[in-house]
């Protein structure tokens, strides 16, 4: 082949900006949605275990250490976890007790390294405030 073909095409991308980037040294800035490793909030934890039914891959475990003193035990296996944030959505609690943080730098040589592990005390929620009652009536006499 003769190298008048390539010349144009070389002479295009001679002055182009590269279209990569100088990934470890220069580090990426996350997208706004993006879905990272969850965690949990153990304040507002409530140990209902939405998130651990809902959990397609099954990564979620939450047992119990002292039912007296409503001490839970919730292990998050990041080995398992397909990162789609079934997890958040399911928690009922308001702030969410399950977050989504923004790593995604976490690979290991052992994936037991990538489990975390979390001992609480289970969060009472505040009952919401009720409407107020409407005032009895008076009974009207019969006639």
């Amino acid at each position: 082949m003769k190298i008048a073909v390539f010349l144009p095409e070389l002479l295009r991308h001679l002055f182009k900006k590269p279209a990569t980037v100088d990934y470890p040294f220069k580090k990426l800035e996350v997208p706004k949605d993006f879905r990272g490793t969850p965690y949990l909030n153990p304040e507002m934890c409530i140990a209902c275990r939405a998130c651990e039914r809902d959990c397609p891959a099954e990564a979620i475990e939450i047992s119990s250490v002292n039912e007296a003193e409503k001490r839970f035990r919730m292990v998050i296996h990041n080995d398992r976890c397909i990162h789609c944030a079934q997890c958040v959505d399911s928690c009922p609690t308001t702030p969410k007790a399950m977050q989504m943080d923004s790593l995604f730098e976490i690979a290991c040589d052992d994936r037991h390294k990538l489990k975390t592990d979390w001992v609480y005390v289970r969060a009472v929620l505040k009952p919401k405030a009720a409407a107020p009652a409407a005032a009895p009536q008076a009974a009207e006499p019969k006639t």
